[in-house]
């Protein structure tokens, strides 16, 4: 049993890297655009952002699945790629259909692969749920301004003078 906890250690740690990679790309993209201006006017771009951002996280996901599936290969446990892929996506999703069992030896990894898999989907969810705040927040930011910049040019005198509108007030 020590064994199996070991190798589930293994493939839990090379799935934290691997989403940690993801994730830092996923902030510093999201850094880049929003300090560019490229987000925050148009929606059509902030949801340019999240589609990215989701296929990016797609594909963290997608080679974690594809980690322990090159694991459960190298243990004996499944056969063929495909079949070790379609197990360990049952597995990290905690779908589990059950079709394809491990050895006794070894069974322990599928919950242990089912626990990675919903650490990294909250994980993925934070994510995401961060970047759409900023997104909103950036979008607020720039309707607000605008906003104020129209309401400045109807009435100068108000913008020009500060609260009250009177070069006298306050």
């Amino acid at each position: 049993m020590f064994l199996v906890f070991l190798v589930g250690t293994g493939l839990l740690l090379g799935s934290i890297l691997c989403h940690g990679l993801a994730t830092v790309f996923i902030v510093n993209l999201a850094v880049r655009l929003i300090r560019s201006g490229y987000t925050g006017l148009r929606f059509g771009k902030n949801v340019a952002v999240m589609m990215v951002v989701s296929l990016i996280t797609a594909a963290a996901h997608l080679t974690q699945i594809a980690l322990w599936a090159v694991a459960f290969l190298c243990l004996g446990e499944i056969s063929t790629f495909a079949k070790a892929i379609y197990f360990s996506a049952q597995n990290y999703t905690a779908l589990g259909y059950g079709d394809i069992l491990l050895s006794e030896q070894w069974r322990l990894l599928g919950p242990l692969e089912a626990i990675n898999g919903l650490l990294m989907f909250g994980l993925s969810t934070a994510v995401m749920f961060a970047v759409m705040g900023r997104l909103v927040a950036t979008r607020l930011h720039f309707k607000l301004a605008h906003a104020d910049e129209r309401r400045a040019a109807r009435n100068p005198t108000t913008a020009s003078n500060g609260p009250g509108g009177s070069p006298h007030a306050g």
